[in-house]
């Protein structure tokens, strides 16, 4: 294996999810790049996860021709825009995915450093719909200061969240969402 399949494999490994939560403890305190660009990956890495539960036939060879390289969800956002399409995801997880995509993106080609209190990145951040609606209660019982890149941590932490239970339900996404909103509607 060449040094540089070597690497591609490195970029490849999943962490399994008790890891998940030690990398997301830890991106608290990482400087706004490491935290973009990682808690992205892992966001992707679940995505994908999700999107593995929903296949009918078990092959890691056709896994891995779908996933990687060039297969047709080897990018976050072909990624979304099938989770959408199949109901894996809702559409406002589909939008908040994109717009995490736009985030860490915007962190990983920067040819400059860049923080989440760039005023592109705060704006992106303060547009997240699950981001305002928590401001918008924490402002109705008090001043919280988390920083943008505290929401983009917590959101992640939130949508890993709904992927986990959305396999744990097995159904649609609007399903698993109505029956955790509506325990006594469930079958």
């Amino acid at each position: 294996m060449s040094n540089r399949d070597a690497l591609r494999k490195l970029s490849r490994i999943a962490p399994a999810p008790p890891e998940i939560d030690k990398i997301m403890d830890g991106l608290a305190t990482a400087d706004d790049m490491s935290a973009a660009i990682i808690a992205g990956s892992l966001v992707e890495v679940e995505l994908e996860r999700l999107i593995l539960t929903k296949f009918k036939v078990s092959d890691p060879n056709l896994a891995s021709q779908i996933f990687q390289n060039r297969g047709p969800l080897s990018d976050l956002h072909s990624k979304i825009v099938i989770a959408h399409a199949f109901g894996f995801v809702t559409s406002p997880m589909a939008s908040e995915l994109h717009s995490l995509k736009a985030i860490r993106n915007a962190f990983a080609h920067a040819r400059f450093p860049i923080t989440f209190e760039h005023e592109v990145v705060a704006k992106e951040v303060a547009s997240l719909q699950m981001i305002k609606a928590m401001r918008d209660k924490i402002d109705e019982q008090g001043d919280w200061e988390i920083t943008n890149v505290g929401w983009y941590l917590l959101l992640t932490r939130i949508l890993l969240i709904m992927f986990d239970e959305i396999k744990k339900h097995g159904g649609s996404a609007n399903e698993a969402v109505t029956d955790a909103l509506h325990p006594d509607r469930q079958t």
